[in-house]
């Protein structure tokens, strides 16, 4: 969920709802615009079973007429998204943490330091040693 708050009073001018759910068996993301229940400001939910690759062009141009008739600038919450969509789709490396790593690591990882345990005294061993 991304809220777009306002610099002078600090509520939400915009909220955009991404649900992703894999009982959704829509063709298409499905957009429903309406009011938030508790701020009474645009609310835009896409519905789809995956995340598509680029933002849909009807929450785009949703976005563009919400931003017609509101205050504040929209053209932030539309690049936060856009950078969203760019990072979840961005393969990532654990042990480089550039944005544009490969899947190969950079250097193998160092192993932790394990003590040798001596042997328990008091246990039994099972296989008969010799």
């Amino acid at each position: 969920m991304f809220e777009w708050c306002s610099t002078l009073h600090g509520f939400p001018l915009c909220i955009v709802t991404l649900s992703i759910n894999p009982l959704y068996h829509f063709p298409r993301p499905h957009l429903i615009v309406t009011n938030s229940f508790t701020y009474e400001c645009p609310h835009l939910y896409l519905l789809h079973w995956d995340l598509t690759p680029e933002i849909p062009q009807e929450l785009s141009e949703s976005l563009e007429q919400v931003n017609g008739y509101l205050d504040g600038d929209l053209t932030e919450l539309f690049m936060h998204l856009n950078q969203f969509y760019y990072d979840y789709f961005t393969p990532i490396s654990p042990y480089d943490r550039s944005p544009h790593s490969p899947l190969l690591p950079s250097e193998p990882p160092t192993t932790p330091f394990i003590p040798t345990i001596p042997d328990n005294p008091n246990t039994i061993p099972l296989v008969g040693q010799q």
